[in-house]
């Protein structure tokens, strides 16, 4: 029996026209997909730095929200008592803090890298408010109620001589509100 005769093929051992076409675009899709995972990421960590600004506010707050009833406290425009004639406001307390050696006075904006701004809320058709800090004051509604408090924002007239339940919310990229932290002051 004979065996039939095969005759080898050509084999083109360079990727055709088509093949890298292929491969560029998939090239550039990996590029691209790198990009908007950093783009992401940065963004996510500039909400985190964000809430981070947040929470260090709500913690002195909740921390001082003891303290300041007690004689000597510093910084006495943010003391809590009735003896002053006029009371502290809020307006004599902020500037301090941002101004003090504490570490409040030290944070910026993720997203601007300038000082921290205090808005009256969050307001997504206002995207300048990204990274801003809403701190709310917590009125009590009257007893049966079906909510316990209504949140007010913290103007510069608002006396803080007396204890007050706040709320302290960050706004993110999109300037809508995230995480809130509600505090005694």
């Amino acid at each position: 029996m004979q065996t039939p005769v095969t005759t080898a093929l050509a084999v083109h051992q360079r990727p055709t026209l088509s093949d890298s076409l292929f491969l560029g675009f998939l090239a550039l899709m990996l590029i691209a997909v790198a990009g908007v995972g950093r783009m992401a990421y940065t963004e996510g960590l500039k909400n985190e730095v964000s809430k981070k600004n947040a929470l260090a506010w709500a913690t002195w707050l909740e921390h001082m929200g003891e303290e300041r009833f007690k004689e000597n406290f510093e910084p006495s425009v943010c003391a809590g008592n009735e003896t002053t004639p006029n009371g502290n406001t809020w307006a004599g307390c902020l500037p301090k803090l941002m101004n003090s050696a504490s570490h409040l006075a030290g944070m910026h904006n993720p997203f601007t890298q300038k000082p921290l701004v205090f808005a009256s809320k969050c307001d997504p058709s206002n995207k300048s408010l990204a990274g801003a800090l809403v701190i709310e004051k917590l009125v009590p509604t009257p007893p049966g109620s079906a909510a316990a408090f209504y949140p007010s924002p913290l103007t510069d007239r608002d006396a803080i001589d007396q204890k007050m339940q706040l709320r302290v919310t960050a706004c993110d990229q999109g300037a809508y509100p995230s995480q809130a932290t509600e505090v005694a002051f």
